[in-house]
């Protein structure tokens, strides 16, 4: 805040010096000069409050979501290491076994000790039971992503608003997929949104040692649809198999 007032100081002393020089030197000031310079003034004064929010909003909002994917990339490397270890002990199998998880999460905004949190999933349902641990702990990982939505209108909060976002994992015989969807208030938000979730995404720096996170990666990517924004990660069957070879190769090094 003082450096702005400085900044207006410094315009307002410009102007007005320009103003006495023209009257020094005998120079007819006009009203629409005056007027000119005025509203300049103002302008200038616009012009240094869009160039603050612009300094800092991006910056803080960067900051958030460059700690988001980090995350990100973490929690679901944890997940796809512990689908290996299940491989590796027999108890899932990448050519026969299958599953479906969908789970939605709202939580009650503007309360930090007693936030009311409702919460749908069909994880129970899994047949696999040496499964369900692993699927259990992702979807707890993730917990803490809806704070990139917006708070908005909820029936189930009677007055209150809150935030949601849902969650999907499945697999198949041709890939493992995770995808994170958050809301926004409107369509405008959520391009916002994904464009900012696009620049932490370029900025990340992959560590060449973290296989796995290399290949989260490289086949995670972001969309958005009506007022919906999607964190989407597709591994191939065969990134799996590369994985689970390269990490029993190292397991027996």
């Amino acid at each position: 805040m003082k450096e702005r007032n400085k900044n207006n100081s410094i315009i307002f002393l410009t102007t007005l010096s320009v103003y006495l020089g023209l009257v020094l030197v005998g120079g007819a000031v006009s009203p629409v000069l005056a007027q000119a310079a005025a509203t300049r003034n103002f302008n200038v004064q616009d012009e240094i409050e869009i160039k603050d929010d612009l300094d800092n909003k991006p910056d803080e909002d960067l900051a958030d979501l460059a700690g988001l994917t980090g995350n990100y990339f973490d929690n679901l490397k944890d997940f796809v290491e512990n689908i290996q270890k299940l491989q590796q002990i027999e108890k899932f199998d990448f050519d026969f076994d299958s599953f479906y998880v969908e789970e939605s999460n709202s939580s009650q905004c503007g309360l930090e000790t007693t936030r009311k949190v409702i919460s749908t999933s069909n994880v129970d349902r899994i047949n696999n039971r040496w499964l369900t641990p692993a699927i259990v702990d992702a979807t707890i990982s993730f917990e803490d992503y809806g704070f990139a939505g917006d708070c908005l209108p909820n029936k189930d909060f009677g007055d209150d608003k809150a935030i949601s976002y849902g969650l999907k994992i499945s697999y198949d015989e041709s890939s493992l997929k995770f995808e994170i969807s958050l809301v926004k208030e409107s369509p405008q938000k959520a391009e916002k949104l994904l464009e900012k979730l696009n620049q932490s995404y370029k900025l990340y720096k992959v560590d060449e040692d973290e296989i796995i996170v290399k290949q989260i990666y490289e086949h995670t990517s972001f969309k958005s649809e009506n007022n919906q924004v999607f964190i989407v990660t597709r591994l191939p069957r065969g990134s799996l198999d590369e994985l689970l070879k390269q990490n029993a190769k190292a397991g027996g090094q």
